[in-house]
């Protein structure tokens, strides 16, 4: 790993509409540039092949950009709606995501262990597509 970069163990619980998908954990990177924590990582889909995930935590706003067999991006702050995008092989939309509450817990400055928890309704083309919850659990990888 690059001086200032952490292997991190990534712990993804998500859920849509009160139903919990199951959990997954992710191998990936962590690191900090000026007030921004970045966390990434790849992950294999049966339908889409490989898709790299950065997410960027800037205090009071989580921006998620994916790209590979899909591409994707959306940001989330607290209070507020933003305009977001999906494209893969199949389909394409442009999209809102209206956050409902962004928390992070974790060690002074940013510092692992982190854990970043949003709530947001997503809609496509004006129309409610769910109430999604996210909560991402970032650790030191002391095996990698």
């Amino acid at each position: 790993m690059d001086e200032g970069r952490s292997a991190v163990l990534i712990a993804i619980r998500s859920s849509q509409d009160g139903e919990a998908a199951p959990p997954v954990t992710h191998r990936g990177e962590f690191f900090a540039k000026g007030k921004s924590r970045y966390i990434r990582y790849e992950e294999m889909d049966e339908l889409h092949g490989a898709v790299r995930t950065l997410i960027r935590w800037s205090g009071d706003e989580i921006r998620l950009t994916r790209r590979g067999g899909v591409e994707s991006e959306q940001t989330f702050a607290a209070g507020s709606k933003r305009q977001g995008s999906y494209a893969s092989g199949h389909l394409a939309f442009r999209m809102t995501v209206e956050t409902e509450a962004l928390s992070a817990e974790g060690e002074a400055g940013g510092l692992l262990p982190l854990t970043l928890a949003w709530t947001y309704r997503l809609r496509i083309e004006d129309q409610l597509s769910g109430r999604f919850q996210l909560r991402l659990h970032i650790q030191e990888d002391t095996h990698s």
